[in-house]
């Protein structure tokens, strides 16, 4: 199939575990710029792009649709707060998944999940990336905090099942130089 352009959902964690201040000023002011930086680095590449946001914790909310107007991202990030105590990727996964399903053929078809993986309900990621494996979307993980062995193992499986990346950073100005490796990607 012929290559048009990339579809993108950028999902940020509000859990109340995102509110941590180990990050200046607190974690999920970090994951607000965290996709700030990624929705302009996507734009900024010169191929037809469309980004959704998403926001998760026990449930997961879309914030836009798949829009290649950076302003409408911008403004709906500047709206993100905690949200709730429980984290739930299987949510973002199954709500990303759907609205990816509605690009058109010969789209890219991307997930990046900006989370502290204090993953502690839904199903497991690595189960819940197998989902997005068989329909061809890649899973990208940018995350902070401190990451516990069984939980990292998740991940390293979920990234590599879809052709994914995983970037930690352990501190805000890895954060954001992560986001910036993760926007400015170009799809394989």
């Amino acid at each position: 199939m012929k290559f048009i352009g990339e579809a993108v959902i950028i999902g940020v964690d509000t859990s109340i575990s995102m509110a941590r201040k180990d990050y200046k000023p607190n974690r999920i002011e970090n994951a607000k710029r965290a996709a700030s930086i990624i929705a302009r680095s996507l734009i900024s590449r010169n191929i037809p792009t469309l980004i959704s946001l998403v926001i998760f914790y026990r449930y997961s909310f879309p914030l836009t649709d798949l829009t290649d107007r950076l302003e409408l991202i911008e403004q709906a990030i500047s709206k993100i707060g905690i949200m709730g105590k429980v984290t739930a990727p299987s949510e973002v996964i199954k709500d990303s998944y759907l609205i990816l399903r509605a690009a058109n053929p010969g789209y890219h078809k991307r997930i990046i999940l900006i989370t502290d993986a204090g993953f502690n309900e839904g199903i497991n990621l690595d189960i819940s990336a197998s989902l997005l494996s068989m329909a061809e979307i890649e899973l990208d993980m940018l995350t902070l905090g401190l990451i516990p062995k069984k939980v990292g193992e998740y991940i390293d499986k979920a990234v590599k099942i879809t052709k994914g990346i995983w970037l930690h950073s352990e501190n805000t100005d890895e954060v954001l130089s992560n986001a910036a490796k993760l926007g400015e990607l170009y799809p394989n």
